[in-house]
């Protein structure tokens, strides 16, 4: 059986420099994908905040953040 389905096809220029991408979080450095994994862990306000009964889903440290000795 076929259900409908929606698909959102993003474009436009390419950005300048790299972007980095880890787990939810992009940005252009490890500085700071390493600034809001700390706001998300603190659950500051700039990241926001939605009101709901589920628990905060943890999200690990930066690979590069672990050693070897924390894997």
């Amino acid at each position: 059986m076929r259900e409908p389905a929606r698909v959102i096809l993003l474009g436009g220029e390419p950005f300048p420099e790299p972007i980095i991408m880890w787990w939810n979080f992009v940005a252009r450095t490890r500085d700071e994908i390493d600034a809001a994994h700390a706001s998300w862990t603190a659950q500051d306000d700039r990241l926001g905040h939605v009101s709901c009964t589920l628990p905060l889903i943890p999200a690990r440290a930066p690979y590069w953040q672990q050693t070897e000795g924390n894997r």
